[in-house]
Order: structure tokens, then sequence, then C-alpha cells
């Protein structure tokens, strides 16, 4: 898997994330679990998709929990929507629930720390 031109990956097992950690384990990755189902997982989706347009310095993903269940048992996904801030696999910062301007903050963060 390599960066597309696409702001967001879509990710649909573990070994899609390994292999993309693979490739770039200086970069932090955040994770998007979501499901298709979940109106706070629809309402933060625009701001996700805008935070990962103008911010290439990490990688931005989607997770369906109804698909990649490999993934949610690793990062002990609990709730809709869940971000998980990763590098090289490892977890850096969890944030649960469909808080904006909190998701906004940590991916400048993480931005700022990776330039």
């Amino acid at each position: 898997m390599s960066l597309s031109k696409e702001p967001i990956l879509e990710l649909s097992d573990l070994n899609e994330f390994e292999q993309l950690i693979r490739q770039h384990p200086e970069k932090v990755i955040v994770l998007d679990f979501f499901a298709t189902w979940c109106g706070p997982c629809k309402a933060i989706a625009p701001l996700y998709k805008e935070l990962a347009t103008e911010n290439k310095d990490i990688i931005f993903c989607k997770v369906d929990v109804d698909e990649a269940e490999d993934l949610c048992a690793k990062y002990d996904v609990k709730m809709m929507p869940t971000f998980v801030f990763t590098k090289n696999g490892e977890t850096v910062e969890t944030l649960e629930g469909c808080v904006e301007e909190e998701l906004r903050r940590k991916v400048h963060q993480y931005v700022s720390s990776a330039q």
C-alpha cells in the first residue's frame, strides 16, 4: 500500500496497517475507527477529510469497525468514532467521540512535531 492522491487511506485489516507502518515508520498515522451506521462518525467525517487534505506531514486512515475487527482489537476500540494517533505502530494518543475542536488540536499538535 502506498500513499495515494486521496487524503485518507482506507484500511481493511491489520496486515494493511502493518505494511503502511513498514513503509513509513517515522510518520504519525491517525486511525479513524468508524461505522457506516454511526451518526457521530458521519458528523465528524468532513472535518477529518479537511484535516487530511490540509496536513500532509501525517498519514490519515479510516477503519470500518465492521470490517477490520483485528485492528479494533489491537487498539481496544470501544466506541465510535475513536481516533488513534500512532507512531511505528505504537499508540501515542487516543481520542474518543465526536469532539471536533479536540481532534483539530491534536492533529495540529502532531503536525507541528512532525516538521
